[in-house]
């Protein structure tokens, strides 16, 4: 799917959603992602911003991004599953 490069991330997220067939739970907490390239880490696109601002490497032949579910992910080797379930609940 190509997109306009200067439209917003929210606008392409749009369009992917309409195309589906299946209904997504929870389908806010979909993005697109930048899969890692270049030592550069993978990250979520901001929605306010443009597809522009964000270079595609154009090493690997077409540019591409995922849409994918997001969830948090930590860095720390040992986390403290009980310590991150106190963080996250009300």
């Amino acid at each position: 799917m190509r997109f306009n490069p200067d439209a917003t991330v929210w606008v392409a997220k749009q369009r992917i959603l309409c195309t589906l067939n299946q209904s997504l739970k929870d389908v806010l907490n979909y993005g697109l992602f930048q899969p890692a390239s270049n030592g550069r880490d993978g990250k979520f696109l901001d929605e306010e911003r443009t597809i522009r601002e964000y270079p595609q490497p154009i090493s690997k032949g077409v540019p591409c991004l995922e849409f994918r579910y997001k969830s948090r992910v930590y860095r720390q080797p040992n986390v403290d599953e009980k310590q991150i379930a106190k963080l996250h609940t009300k």
